[in-house]
């Protein structure tokens, strides 16, 4: 059994204070894989800053940074009296192929709920049209759906599709088999999306149905998915800003 002293050693030397990194950022790093390899889990609480400074054997304003900038992040919250906790679920999305939501939550061992809030056929105005390449007024879907995972909201989603592009679709298909899965069984299928990302602050009804504060951060979503040259998806998503770390893989 290893002494206290050799415990130390061997977190220290996760660490190089020769690195032009701080200190305090590659704590941090080493942090969130903790967060993000769900080895924190959600609603954990974590070692104190007096624990974290033995076991890593830094300084302790090197580690309240660290911890300052994962509450920042979102990654951790901290409740007077009682401790500092991880926030939520955080999941790592690499953008470079097709991903869905669902997919990446199965990769880490948890299954998502997605509640149906509305189906329904409507008139498109301009801008839905022009995300579309349609023309206003011509017939869509709009899916309206709110995906949960462990009785946490985590994504507000409405999708608009062009009717004349499924007119079969149907509401009890999509709750029973997912969107897509219910465009490809009706011969169209998803083959090309682009999203474009940008941070924000949540508005008031969708704060309301995820159960957060109006004016927390969110993470908005636009995505358009083709078959082909056809568009046959305009969608957005709000997304919690505390749920998903995506990273973009850059080659030369």
């Amino acid at each position: 059994m290893a002494s206290k002293n050799e415990t130390v050693s061997v977190f220290a030397s996760v660490f190089d204070r020769s690195k032009p990194v701080t200190l305090y950022y590659q704590l941090q790093e080493e942090l969130l894989k903790k967060i993000q390899n769900n080895e924190w889990k959600s609603g954990q609480k974590i070692p104190p800053e007096i624990e974290l400074c033995r076991m890593y054997n830094l300084s302790r304003i090197t580690v309240r940074k660290a911890i300052e900038e994962l509450v920042h992040g979102g990654y951790l919250v901290r409740f007077q009296g009682k401790g500092t906790f991880v926030a939520s679920i955080n999941f790592e999305q690499k953008l470079s192929k097709f991903y869905s939501f669902s997919e990446a939550l199965l990769q880490k061992g948890e299954k998502e709920h997605v509640k149906m809030l509305s189906f329904t056929v409507e008139k498109a105005d301009f801008a839905i049209a022009e995300s579309l390449g349609i023309v206003k007024d011509e017939k869509i879907f709009k899916v309206f759906r709110l995906r949960i995972v462990d009785d946490t909201a985590y994504v507000v989603e409405t999708s608009y599709i062009p009717y004349s592009c499924c007119p079969k679709l149907k509401e009890k298909d999509i709750v029973k088999k997912g969107l897509y899965n219910s465009m490809r069984s009706l011969g169209v299928n998803p083959r090309k999306i682009i999203e474009k990302f940008r941070a924000d602050a949540i508005r008031a009804y969708e704060a309301k149905l995820m159960n957060l504060k109006t004016g927390k951060p969110i993470i908005h979503i636009e995505r358009t998915t083709f078959d082909g040259p056809e568009i046959i998806e305009y969608c957005v998503s709000i997304v919690r800003g505390d749920f998903f770390t995506y990273t973009v893989e850059l080659k030369r």
